[in-house]
């Protein structure tokens, strides 16, 4: 067989006509015939050459090398590809089937709500720029209006209960396993205003943000082990955080059909009647416990770090100490900690510092709360700050470094240990809920807007989750991952269709397709098959 090989020389590049053939069945080259060095030759006259080659194949210049070609512009199709599989896998058009039927729809609303989802992941903004950003996608139909969006909100809030049992549903049967532990926590969520309404879900209560001065709603969430969301539930603003938790228990045994599990969460949930509402409908729960709130002769036992037995290396990394008692039906396991005993002393000087300001200029501050700072402080008749009271700091200097434990199981105090060290897992729900997926600020002001919003949330929520989980990727990259997804929208100008031309595929987008089992787009696709790559 004969081709044409270019052999670089010192005294040039020359170009010949070689035959490939075997002797004694090893393979060997001949020339043929040489034509010259390449540099002899003018562009024009090697075009002809490649020409009348090319003719002799029956093929034209312009079949091989297109004769210009322009980039329209560049898309994103990784959020579509990746949200519209997500949606198959959690069969969600089973659940917008259910919705749909509720009121009559004559707008593509599920199309405006994958959008909401992509951009909700890839960087959260408002409604209108959702509805700006549109056109930044391939894969989501156009026709997409901004009133379509704010619409869709509403179909979402007609159905959240619904959203909520599908996605747990689905969650279960995606990732097969048994629901044994649940994790409770409760966050608020604020809005830019500080004006209440009656019937509003938007009130001034305690603030996680810090945000005292603003409306807000609170919002409790149930996770799994694995951070899956199990169901959420939406309280006016000023609502007691501590109130919700049986609210929360209650569907989680009639809704969901759990018989049996264990409840953890922090010490903001505990009181005499949640404790009382787990143990009778026959759930265990480990709950955070307050050492302050105990009898004298507990808490010295307790705060015994000569009865202290050393933690595992396998339970904590940190040098870590605990003991235990039986209270009222309950166990308390107590640990203490060297590092969390700094941070202690770290924070109630940081407030002693602020106490301390109140006491030196006491004309620039309202009357001493008995709650942060105010702790610490003496203070005269009308509430004004005079001293700092010693007594107070040396009571509250012997609980550094100490936390307590209560559970009605019979786990080991280890096993146990690990399992609250799991209340994490909620705790960064709320993070990415939060940080990464901007929840709040809100800027929705109807109570069916503003659950509208949070359902969607929770569904973005459960997909990044998901890809978390199955790609082992965190948040972030997979973002990262998704944004570097591209498309160069490409068109020769005599030809009037459209080509898309694939960015290269980097190593954490082959784990999406892999895990996901998603067909590696082509490096190129014509137009009239760019739909079906998203079906």
């Amino acid at each position: 067989m004969a081709f044409i090989r270019i052999e670089k020389k010192k005294s040039g590049n020359y170009m010949r006509i070689v035959e490939s053939f075997r002797e004694n069945g090893k393979p060997k080259n001949r020339t043929l015939y040489s034509l010259g060095k390449v540099e002899d030759y003018t562009s024009e006259q090697l075009q002809k050459i490649a020409e009348k080659l090319l003719e002799v194949a029956g093929l034209t210049m312009e079949e091989i090398v297109p004769k210009n070609f322009t980039e329209n512009r560049r898309l994103n199709y990784g959020y579509a590809l990746v949200i519209k599989k997500l949606w198959r896998l959690f069969d969600m058009d089973k659940l917008t089937a259910i919705l749909s039927t509720k009121k009559k729809v004559r707008f593509d609303w599920i199309n405006a709500l994958q959008l909401m989802i992509a951009e909700r992941i890839n960087e959260p903004r408002s409604k209108r720029s959702n509805f700006l950003n549109s056109g930044e996608y391939i894969g989501f139909n156009t026709g997409i209006e901004l009133q379509h969006l704010y619409r869709t909100l509403d179909i979402l809030s007609d159905g959240q209960e619904q959203i909520k049992e599908h996605l747990f549903k689905t969650g279960r049967n995606l990732f097969t396993q048994e629901l044994d532990v649940v994790f409770y926590d409760v966050t608020t969520l604020y809005f830019d205003s500080q004006k209440e309404e009656d019937g509003s879900l938007r009130k001034k209560g305690y603030s996680k943000d810090g945000k005292a001065h603003k409306t807000q709603v609170v919002l409790g969430l149930l996770v799994d082990k694995l951070r899956n969301p199990v169901t959420y539930n939406i309280y006016q603003g000023n609502t007691y955080e501590g109130a919700t938790m049986i609210d929360a228990l209650k569907q989680l045994k009639e809704k969901y059909t759990i018989d049996r599990v264990i409840v953890v969460a922090d010490s903001g949930m505990i009181d005499k009647d949640n404790r009382n509402y787990i143990v009778d409908n026959e759930l265990d729960y480990i709950l955070g416990d307050r050492i302050k709130n105990l009898p004298k002769n507990i808490k010295e036992v307790l705060l015994d770090k000569s009865k202290h037995k050393a933690v595992s290396k396998n339970i904590s990394k940190e040098k870590l100490s605990y003991t235990e008692v039986d209270y009222q039906g309950r166990r308390i396991i107590c640990t203490w900690s060297e590092k969390r005993a700094k941070k202690d002393a770290y924070e109630r000087e940081k407030l002693l510092k602020k106490a301390q300001e109140w006491i030196s200029t006491p004309s620039k501050y309202k009357q001493v709360k008995k709650r942060g700072a105010g702790r610490f402080i003496n203070t005269d008749e009308q509430g004004y700050a005079i001293s700092i009271n010693q007594e107070i700091i040396e009571q509250d200097s012997k609980y550094d470094g100490f936390k307590a434990i209560a559970t009605t199981t019979k786990l080991k105090a280890e096993e146990l240990l690990k399992k609250y060290g799991d209340l994490y897992n909620v705790e960064h729900s709320f993070r990415t809920l939060k940080s990464q997926l901007e929840i709040r600020p809100m800027f929705h002001w109807t109570n069916k807007r503003i659950e509208g919003h949070i359902a969607m949330c929770f569904i973005a929520y459960t997909f990044l989750n998901y890809l978390r989980n199955t790609t082992g990727l965190q948040n972030k990259e997979i973002v990262k991952t998704l944004d570097l997804m591209q498309m160069s929208e490409i068109k020769e100008n005599e030809n009037e269709e459209f080509v898309y031309m694939r960015s290269k595929v980097n190593e954490n987008q082959k784990i999406i397709f892999k895990k996901l089992k998603i067909v590696t787009p082509n490096d190129l696709t014509p137009q009239k098959a760019i739909n079906q790559l998203f079906n």
